[in-house]
């Protein structure tokens, strides 16, 4: 938990200096995104509690043809299961840092987005998954560094499409695939003063030990517009594939969500 609160102090801190508008907005139905939130998986009675947050720290062009921003990404991917009365005791949580390059390319009068992550990824089992004060199972070193690359466009104001890479340059284990392939679109519909539609689909093409893995994510539902751009996301969502959780990298997750997020930018 005191790690969480760092996490937690850190982001507050690098929020004073942002930019109020991320030039690349994260991609909705992407597991691996900067968010705030919490999500309940009744089908195998988890919670998945997401914190962070990404940041527009300096503009380093702007002009009529190209915008290009520098800036960082801080996020913990937390998993937890119930016990009854309100108790979560927490399996095992991802720690996520790293660095983002964004732009946007006028083209021919077309919009082109990009996103470079230049990021590490670390995962560690918690004293929630235990039995008579032994681990169910052997903690190891998980450890990724890695380079996440998107471009994006918008084929009308509110729908985005999107392809995107993940190139791993060291990892322990080393069993990973060192190349990823991602496609998905998402959007966000205006309805009233009150209330936005937001979904998402996204794919991405996991490779682990010469075995190809299909990894579905999808999410919708509705924001509560609360501030100018900042409300409260209710919605549902799934994920089947490969676990996004390191120690538990070679096992299949396969659920249903319903949950909120604090949408901030």
């Amino acid at each position: 938990m005191k790690t969480i609160l760092h996490v937690l102090l850190l982001v507050t801190a690098l929020e004073c200096f942002a930019f109020d508008e991320l030039l690349f907005k994260p991609l909705e139905a992407n597991p691996i995104e900067a968010r705030i939130g919490m999500l309940y998986q009744p089908n195998v009675d988890k919670l998945r509690m997401d914190i962070g947050n990404a940041f527009d720290l300096s503009e380093l062009i702007n002009n009529n043809n190209l915008k290009l921003r520098t800036g960082g990404d801080f996020m913990t991917f937390t998993r937890l299961r119930s016990v009854g009365k309100l108790k979560f005791p927490v399996e095992t949580t991802d720690y996520y840092f790293g660095i983002n390059i964004s732009s946007l390319i006028n083209l021919n009068n077309k919009k082109i987005y990009t996103r470079m992550r230049i990021a590490h990824i670390s995962s560690h089992l918690i004293d929630g998954y235990t039995n008579n004060w032994e681990f169910i199972k052997t903690p190891f070193v998980y450890s990724r560094e890695f380079i996440d690359l998107v471009i994006a466009a918008y084929l009308r104001e509110d729908f985005r499409v999107y392809l995107g890479t993940n190139v791993v340059f060291s990892t322990i284990p080393k069993d990973f695939s060192p190349i990823e392939g991602q496609i998905g679109f998402d959007s966000q519909r205006y309805l009233n003063k009150l209330f936005d539609l937001e979904f998402g689909y996204d794919f991405r093409l996991r490779n682990l030990n010469n075995t190809y893995y299909g990894q579905n994510s999808f999410q919708a539902g509705l924001k509560l517009k609360t501030y100018e751009n900042i409300g409260l996301f209710f919605g549902y969502y799934f994920y089947s594939g490969l676990s996004i959780h390191g120690l538990f990298y070679d096992e299949i997750d396969s659920y249903h969500g319903l949950g909120f997020q604090i949408k901030y930018k």
